[in-house]
């Protein structure tokens, strides 16, 4: 059975090469075995690692001659935890915690504490002090207390190892399931998909069981009948939208119990009487695009849901040749720490006097070509992803269309984890 870390594995086992300046681990022409040692990520003798996660070591045996001579051989020592109720270390052979199989190396700190890692091959003996702190956060999302009756919800579990780093997505390395029993609703054990039958008012509860250290988190919910649908538009009650254009716009589900969390339902309403002459609409994650095609007195259509049981109508967009005379984008200067992300964004003046956002319309480019850039009618347009390494550069924002400086400069700087 391949562990559902897999994809995470071969990841952490790249970065870990990376990490160590791309020195081959082949072994060479040295004079024979010399010493032992455990690396993670670099050579050392005292780590720390986050609680649940899936991370590697690697065991580095050392042989006379130069550095290039020093050979990978993780998969051939004896693995040993001295306290394998905290820390478990895989030997890629026996099945670990949940009946998983995982890599030679492969470590999952089971609850917080320290524990003795010592990696063993013939004579050569290394070991490595290995902390495991608890994790910061953890929660599943979206934090829901009702979902609408025949329709399915995604649900992910987000943790986040230390105060100091981004929340990361563990929704596939998670075994989903009901607390009890329930004909309310069905969840896909794999994929954290939930869907709901008819309304019920009994209570139900969602849990995440990650998989390795058995950790659960849970998440109350109700399946029921909404009471009407709502309508946020990024532009509110501004009904000018000018061609080439677009507005971002996301539906919510809303319920008559007290205290109850709208649900968005933007990606699975259906839409009734678009004139696709006039408007084109994008879906997004969480939000649905609207553009402008070409210019009209007014035009709008009806969002549904599939079972036709509620409808709203948009607001009645009056698509114009509005120009864009500028833009400015925020901030001036973004810091961003791997594997952190960090956001541009792009607000135009036009011509008619309305400033709107256009960061969907921008074209955006770095002097560094490991940057990378989120594009197009996206939900988190101008977001900006940075290597694991340090980086200073330019950002570049253009606007083909716009009658004056057409581009906005920026300044990014970007730099390794554990940065301060």
């Amino acid at each position: 059975m391949r562990s559902k870390y897999s994809s995470l594995l071969l990841a952490v086992s790249a970065g870990l090469l990376t990490a160590c300046g791309g020195t081959s681990l082949d072994v060479g022409t040295g004079t024979g075995p010399t010493g032992l040692y455990i690396a993670y990520g670099v050579r050392s003798s005292a780590f720390e690692i986050p609680e649940c996660l899936a991370t590697q070591a690697t065991a580095v045996l050392q042989f006379g001659g130069d550095e290039s001579s020093n050979g990978d051989f993780t998969t051939r020592v004896v693995w040993h935890s001295n306290a394998p109720d905290i820390l478990y270390v895989a030997d890629g052979i026996n099945a670990g915690p949940d009946g998983i199989l995982l890599a030679a190396g492969t470590l999952v700190g089971l609850k917080p504490g320290q524990a003795q890692l010592s990696a063993t091959f013939s004579s050569f003996t290394a070991t490595a002090s290995v902390e495991i702190r608890a994790l910061d956060s953890a929660r599943i999302d979206p934090q829901l207390t009702d979902i609408t009756e025949r329709l399915t919800q995604p649900f992910h579990l987000l943790l986040r190892p230390t105060a100091e780093s981004p929340e990361q997505d563990e929704t596939s390395s998670v075994l989903w399931s009901f607390a009890r029993p329930t004909a309310s609703a069905a969840v896909e054990s794999a994929t954290g998909i939930v869907t709901a039958n008819s309304a019920s008012g009994d209570a139900i509860e969602l849990r995440a069981r990650l998989l390795g250290c058995g950790r659960e988190f849970g998440l109350p919910l109700r399946v029921s009948t909404p009471r009407d649908l709502r309508v946020d538009y990024e532009q509110g009650s501004e009904l000018r939208l000018p061609v080439g254009y677009s507005e971002a716009l996301s539906v919510y589900a809303e319920f008559a119990t007290e205290g109850s969390v709208p649900q968005n339902l933007s990606t699975v309403v259906e839409i009734d009487g678009l004139d696709d002459d006039r408007l084109s609409i994008t879906p997004g994650t969480n939000a649905l695009y609207v553009q402008a095609l070409e210019t009209i007195v007014d035009t709008g259509f009806t969002l549904r849901l599939p079972d036709r049981s509620l409808s709203v109508a948009s607001k009645r967009w009056q698509t114009t040749d509005a120009e864009l005379l500028s833009f400015v984008l925020s901030p001036d200067t973004l810091n961003v720490i791997y594997p952190a992300t960090g956001q541009f964004t792009a607000l135009g003046l036009f011509d008619d006097g309305v400033r709107r956002p256009v960061s969907r319309h921008v074209a955006w480019s770095s002097d560094d070509p490991s940057v990378v850039f989120a594009t197009g009618l996206v939900d988190d347009a101008g977001k900006v992803t940075v290597p694991n390494s340090e980086v200073t550069t330019t950002v570049t924002a253009t606007i083909a269309a716009a009658v004056d400086d057409a581009s906005e400069f920026a300044v990014l700087r970007g730099y390794p984890a554990g940065s301060k």
